[in-house]
């Protein structure tokens, strides 16, 4: 079978022969137009890499507009923040000047955390050889604690906020012995500290929240616990069985005698913090709040009764130590007793 030969012809030789033909065409227009004028093959090509980078224009516009409305939400986010803020602001600065029109209006009364007071650590002798390493770190516990403690009774004493004592405390009363004594001691048991009748309060709240749990006197509990722990007195009233009669009792004496002598409660923490932070001093009273952590130990029994008069269990009726510690609040500008607001356990 022949072959045929076909005269390869350059694309300089075509365009000079276009050139000769068409003299009116000016050589920078047939580049150009060479240029434009595209084979069949490649026009596919150019569509479909256009319809490529018309997807990619249009994916690129849809992220920056997602972008746009992200930037405009943490704009409003941020503006209402800072209108939030500036009516808080506002409502504060119209409570502090409507104070003196409303005196029985009480503009600080905002809910409270429970102070940072402190159980003390047992550092005894036998710890320093058993454990050394507990030993040093009870007794740093315990100084911290009696740090706080003694900073808190100072700032007591210059408000003069002591339930039941009377006594001007001057600047100067901190040269002498007798008021460190009393700073430095919450812990102590005399009847002539400064935290006794805040002891005998303790003590009498104490059996009152007992009884009142018993007999379901809510009115009792309302006016003596606060916070958590009102909310816990409660959950134990109404969550009681309504066939049961229960009698509870205090076994230990608890008399003023005993009282300031045994360790029938005791204040192990205290601390004082001025929350009234008006420039006006309050109408009574001081601008400090008092927490004061309790420890109770006493010979309980509680007995457990059917309406017919028939023990539940027996054994339970039995007298055991109950060893507790709650936390005691006293606002300073209201006029009543100290509540408990809190149960700590060791």
């Amino acid at each position: 079978m022949a072959t045929l030969k076909v005269p390869r012809v350059s694309f300089r030789s075509q365009l000079k022969k276009r050139c000769l033909l068409y003299p009116q065409r000016s050589f920078s227009a047939l580049k150009s137009a060479t240029r434009t004028a595209t084979p069949p093959s490649t026009s596919k090509a150019s569509t479909t890499s256009g319809q490529a980078s018309a997807t990619t224009s249009s994916n690129a516009s849809r992220k920056s507009s997602i972008k746009n409305e992200k930037k405009a939400k943490k704009a409003l986010s941020a503006t209402d923040s800072t209108e939030a803020q500036l009516k808080q602001i506002e409502s504060m600065m119209n409570m502090a000047n409507t104070s003196n029109l409303f005196p029985t209006m009480d503009m600080w009364g905002t809910k409270l955390v429970t102070l940072d007071v402190e159980i003390p650590r047992d550092a005894s002798l036998r710890m320093l050889f058993t454990n050394p390493g507990a030993f040093w770190h009870a007794k740093q516990h315990n100084f911290s604690n009696w740090l706080k403690n003694t900073f808190s009774m100072y700032t007591i004493a210059k408000a003069r906020a002591f339930t039941g004592v009377n006594r001007d405390f001057r600047f100067s009363h901190l040269f002498l012995p007798r008021t460190w004594r009393q700073l430095g001691n919450v812990t102590s048991h005399s009847s002539a500290s400064w935290l006794a009748p805040i002891r005998r309060i303790a003590m009498d709240n104490y059996l009152a929240i007992g009884r009142a749990i018993a007999d379901k006197d809510e009115p009792t509990l309302k006016a003596l616990t606060t916070a958590d722990h009102a909310t816990k007195v409660n959950k134990i009233v109404r969550t009681r069985k309504p066939g049961e009669v229960w009698q509870w009792k205090v076994l230990s004496d608890v008399s003023d005698k005993a009282l300031f002598q045994d360790k029938s409660s005791t204040i192990v923490s205290i601390r004082s913090g001025e929350v009234y932070v008006a420039k006006e001093p309050p109408k009574r009273g001081n601008r400090l709040v008092i927490h004061a952590l309790v420890k109770f130990e006493t010979t309980q029994e509680l007995k457990v009764f059917t309406k017919q008069g028939q023990p539940v269990d027996a054994k339970s009726t039995e007298p055991h130590n109950v060893v507790e510690y709650l936390v005691l609040e006293k606002v300073g500008w209201y006029d009543n007793t100290w509540q408990v607001r809190d149960q700590i356990y060791k």
